[in-house]
């Protein structure tokens, strides 16, 4: 009596060539998530850096708005030692009144910090101790301007922000403009 051997599986080389075979495809199948995984990571830098700016704009809108009165907003010099000589101007707010006292907010950037500053008290300083809050990331400077004249009232802010990406290359440049329903009369404090 003969046995019959099952002749079932595969051969040495049959096995290899499927194992080959799965290695192209894993190796590619790598390859094309390492390249998803960067772009998903650049993606994210930049929706950080652009969610700063945007949560910027939208807390300087809401106290414009909010203090849209005349002559409410001047330019006052930045406190910053440091800052550059396109950026010595900082937004100055008037809110009311405290005991008598003038009180202010102010916008202004920190080059150290490479932030938006958003500061409250009588003046600015730098050696008062204001009660203060960093904003935005990647600010390097900012360049302010109140205008009134033909019917049109406005606060202009011209941000230069770092490259995206946090490489090298030319700063960004990003305006926001808020219009105003009263009219302000100087760019300058008196």
């Amino acid at each position: 009596m003969k046995m019959w051997k099952s002749e079932a599986g595969l051969t040495l080389v049959e096995l290899t060539v499927v194992m080959a075979v799965m290695g192209v495809f894993i190796a590619a199948l790598t390859s094309i998530l390492m390249v998803a995984f960067d772009v998903h990571a650049e993606i994210v830098q930049e929706n950080r850096e652009e969610a700063g700016t945007v949560l910027l704009g939208q807390h300087l809108e809401r106290m414009i708005k909010s203090c849209d009165r005349a002559m409410s907003f001047q330019l006052v010099d930045n406190p910053k030692a440091t800052a550059s000589a396109d950026d010595k101007q900082a937004l100055r707010i008037w809110v009311g009144q405290k005991s008598g006292t003038d009180m202010y907010v102010f916008y202004y950037v920190d080059p150290d910090k490479k932030t938006m500053c958003f500061e409250y008290g009588e003046t600015l300083d730098g050696t008062s101790g204001n009660p203060r809050m960093e904003l935005g990331s990647g600010v390097l400077a900012s360049k302010w301007e109140i205008y009134s004249g033909g019917g049109s009232h406005y606060i202009s802010c011209t941000l230069s922000l770092e490259p995206a990406g946090g490489g090298g290359g030319t700063p960004r440049q990003e305006t926001v403009k808020f219009a105003l329903k009263s009219e302000q009369n100087s760019d300058r404090s008196p």
